[in-house]
């Protein structure tokens, strides 16, 4: 078993997003993600499953011609090959789930 306290990672960059590696496994890879008002991610892609969690703030997240705003108990899950990418609202916490891991 392993426990990863969130609230003691969550660090803020007043220049970019903060995102860094809490866990890494042969088949999961867990980041989170701390962004100030404004700061984000451009839309991209990738060959696996991200599945984003919001632990603190609001942002919208996007894909292809949808944005989806969501808050602390959200959870948005874009599929492989799937377009994905957000904006901090507010100061922002999510952990993001990425499997198979990249």
């Amino acid at each position: 078993m392993k426990k990863i306290e969130t609230k003691k990672l969550v660090s803020f960059n007043p220049d970019a997003k903060n995102s860094f590696i809490v866990f890494d496994s042969d088949q999961t890879r867990l980041a989170m993600f701390c962004s100030e008002p404004g700061q984000g991610v451009k839309k991209c892609r990738s060959n696996s499953r991200v599945m984003m969690t919001v632990l603190e703030g609001e942002g919208i997240f996007l894909t292809e011609g949808e944005e989806v705003e969501g808050g602390p108990g959200s959870v948005i899950i874009w599929e492989p090959g799937e377009a994905h990418g957000y904006i901090a609202k507010t100061r922002l916490v999510f952990l993001a789930a990425i499997a198979p891991r990249p």
